[in-house]
């Protein structure tokens, strides 16, 4: 007979919780509210407003409000602390006792030692012989532990995520943990400390955490939490899983204070039960998405842990290796999964596993490790003139037409770069800088020159922009159907940015060409900073704008640089995407300017290929070049050694420069990461090596230029004339070496280019002529 297949749950609608702090003393809004002028309501970004006249809008969303107080106490205009998540780098994926790669087990796999501490439950926690007995079982625990990772399991935080724990009451914390510590004769944790704790259920969360910490103190733990009931219900984007689930959960742990202060939590453990109903492939993301929202809220990574190995090894270890799903639980904060048993099936998987498994993060010396190169003398210059290249060199032209400081492109973090590209690499091939037959003092001139060149570049390029990001320029004059249209994030000057690396005979995708991603919510960090100028261009699905009342007929609009902004906004709110912020707060400094949605144009799902770095990266076969050498590879493993339509599909680094990264799964990285200031940098620098140092004519009319023998040449003939340069500039913008290319016509602002080329050497100490 055939079995009754389990129901799917019906969700459970995530409670509002009632506003605390500043906002104590006011009522929270809720939908299809009438509010009285003078009325004071919290809308559920935790902020309030007051009524200007009778309302029944949210508030905070039109001019009916007149904002009061953000409940938290930060600056009006800017995100609550307990806002959606906008993270500019991933979640460190260490943890002490694993791998530098994600790990894949099953029960009787190998794998680090993990031990589950099964904690009281909600119902005993008022019950002070279960207490006091909870807490001597731990104690005794924990002076037997090593360097296991250990899982706190209970069922407490899921039942109080809702009320925060104030349905439990009091709770004898203190009595409870000062009678088990005397039972147990332990004496290492304070009596301060223990009188830090309260008598309720987050002084009861604490205890573990304060008695882990101090007696386990080689072992990491975690919580466990359980994926809920959202994930089966449907979901436009990020914002739907925030406010169904993400936003309680996050709430929670930081009432709770678990991945605070000295006593925090390492990890977070997330379940599936087996008794629920098996997710679907995109109640998987929802789910994966929620662990992300939350783990990158308390800045700790997670693990999967008994995961029923027969609803969910197909979608994360795939019916082929291609298909695995395991570089995606990466880029969502996950370390780990631990499936529940054992099964042919998983076994051969993980088996396979093992030969192509995906980094967490790179194991080797850093740049600030080694030397630049092994010439002292020219190692010295190049870090003795950092104030002068970041305030006369790295300047870029502001609305009034002064120069001034980039804002965002630094001399160190350039030098950080070229290290990186110059001692490790990718693949092999290095930024070029001295010859082994050269002496130090040539060797010296080689060096500043080939920096020269890279920066006479990319100070045209972006420096000079201040942008990281492409800037929206599209105008009815360039080929656009409107100006400013919203889908400059998908190509301008009538280019497609995710048709980047599809084969124009075969259709197929480059070897190396990120997948295509429609569910991509994208905001461009940087944007043209003229009196109206366009907003950060963006990627959305339509399901999101649809969700949002934004679509008409199903389509997107158009910036308009019309009209004016009372108030210039100092600070904005970075946890919502630039189209759900609100008129005139758009960005810093906006002066004027207003998104108009009226279906002037098409779609922007699936749009977040835009150019970004020193010398932009665009399109999904550059950023898959990029992020397969350089990042955490998405390529499919079975491709390895192949041919694809002419490519040989080289294997990645062992341990890649930036393995941490993802670049696929958010190209944003290169301009929004703090910890990897560099990796804006590294963009062009691995364009620089991949198609200016290796570029090669073969049977074409450029066939004898060589890089390295024209780079020599112009040093050793004395660095005369701008044939070299122009020769990069050339390769660099219209894709040949010559200042006026067959097809693709004359260089753009080559004079510029010259310019720069100069300035550089004259700043490094040289004398061109």
């Amino acid at each position: 007979p055939t079995p009754t297949p389990t129901p799917t749950p019906t969700p459970t609608p995530t409670p509002t919780p009632t506003p605390d702090g500043l906002c104590a003393d006011f009522s929270v809004w809720s939908q299809g509210e009438t509010a009285k002028a003078g009325d004071i309501l919290v809308n559920n970004d935790y902020i309030a407003f007051t009524a200007k006249w009778e309302t029944s809008s949210r508030p905070g969303n039109d001019d009916t409000w007149t904002w009061k107080v953000n409940c938290d106490g930060t600056e009006q205009g800017t995100a609550p602390l307990l806002s959606l998540p906008n993270a500019k780098d991933p979640v460190s994926l260490k943890v002490n006792g694993w791998p530098s790669d994600f790990v894949v087990a099953s029960p009787t796999s190998t794998a680090p030692d993990t031990y589950t501490i099964n904690a009281i439950n909600s119902d005993e926690l008022s019950d002070i012989t279960k207490l006091t007995n909870g807490f001597v079982s731990l104690i005794e625990t924990a002076k037997l532990l090593g360097s296991e990772s250990v899982i706190i399991n209970s069922n407490v935080l899921d039942n109080i995520t809702a009320d925060k724990g104030v349905s439990l009451g009091t709770v004898e914390v203190k009595q409870a943990l000062t009678a088990a510590l005397a039972s147990t004769n332990t004496n290492s944790i304070s009596v301060s400390d223990i009188n830090a704790l309260t008598d309720d259920a987050k002084g009861w969360a604490q205890a573990q955490n304060l008695i882990l910490s101090t007696l386990a103190t080689n072992a990491t733990f975690g919580w466990s939490l359980s994926i809920g009931d959202f994930a089966y219900a449907t979901h436009s984007g990020k914002r739907s899983v925030w406010n169904s689930a993400s936003k309680a959960t996050s709430d929670l742990l930081d009432k709770l204070a678990l991945y605070k202060g000295a006593s925090k939590a390492n990890f977070i453990a997330f379940t599936k039960s087996s008794a629920s109903a098996s997710l679907s492939s995109e109640q998987w993301h929802n789910a994966l998405e929620y662990v992300k929202q939350v783990t990158d809220f308390v800045q700790a990574p997670a693990m999967l842990s008994s995961v029923p190995t027969a609803q969910a090894t197909t979608y994360f270890m795939g019916n082929t290796p291609g298909e695995s799903k395991i570089r995606k639980a990466a880029h969502n904060n996950i370390f780990a999964i631990l499936f529940d048993t054992d099964s042919a099936a998983l076994t051969t998987k993980m088996a396979n596993y093992q030969s192509s498994k995906v980094p967490l993060y790179y194991v080797g010396a850093g740049s600030g490790v080694n030397p630049l190169t092994s010439i002292a003398a020219l190692n010295s210059d190049l870090s003795g003139i950092e104030s002068v290249m970041d305030s006369q060199v790295f300047l870029y032209e502001t609305p009034a037409s002064s120069w001034v400081p980039s804002t965002i492109y630094k001399w160190a973090d350039f030098l950080t770069g070229l290290n990186s590209m110059h001692n490790v690499g990718v693949a092999g091939d290095k930024f070029w800088l001295v010859d082994s037959t050269a002496d130090d003092a040539t060797n010296a001139m080689y060096a500043k020159v080939a920096i020269a060149a890279f920066l006479s570049q990319s100070m045209q390029e972006t420096i000079r922009f201040d942008a990281c990001d492409e800037n929206n320029w599209s105008e009815v004059k360039y080929g656009a159907k409107v100006d400013y249209p919203m889908t400059a994030s998908c190509g301008q000057l009538g280019q497609k940015y995710a048709d980047y690396g599809t084969h124009p005979v075969s259709g197929k995708d480059h070897a190396y060409s990120c997948p295509r991603d429609d569910k991509m919510e994208q905001t461009a960090k940087t944007h043209a900073k003229w009196y109206g100028a366009p907003a950060p261009i963006f990627a959305a699905p339509d399901a999101v704008l649809a969700e949002q009342g934004l679509l008409v007929n199903g389509k997107v609009g158009r910036w308009t640089n019309a009209g004016h902004c009372n108030t210039v906004p100092t600070a904005i709110d970075t946890s919502k995407q630039v189209f759900e912020r609100e008129e005139c707060k758009q960005y810093i400094g906006q002066k004027a300017g207003s998104f108009i949605w009226d279906g002037s144009d098409e779609s922007v799902q699936g749009c977040g290929w835009w150019g970004r770095g020193v010398i932009q990266t665009t399109g999904r076969q550059n950023f898959g070049t990029l992020n397969h050498f350089v990042g955490r590879s998405h390529v499919d493993p079975d491709t390895i050694g192949t041919t694809i339509d002419g490519t040989t599909v080289e294997a990645a680094p062992d341990s890649p420069l930036y393995a941490d990264l993802d670049l696929c799964s958010n190209p944003g990285l290169i301009c929004s990461s703090e910890e990897h200031k560099e990796i804006k940098w590294i963009a062009g620098l691995f364009f620089w090596v991949s198609s200016v140092q290796a570029y090669d004519n073969v049977g074409g009319p450029y066939a004898d230029w060589n890089y390295h023998a024209e780079l020599k040449k112009y040093v050793d003939g004395g660095m005369v004339g701008t044939e070299f340069v122009d020769a990069v500039s050339g390769i660099v913008n219209r894709g040949c070496p010559d200042d006026h290319c067959p097809v693709s016509g004359e260089v753009h602002a080559i004079e510029e280019r010259r310019a720069n080329f100069k300035l550089v050497l004259q700043k490094l100490g040289l004398n061109p002529q």
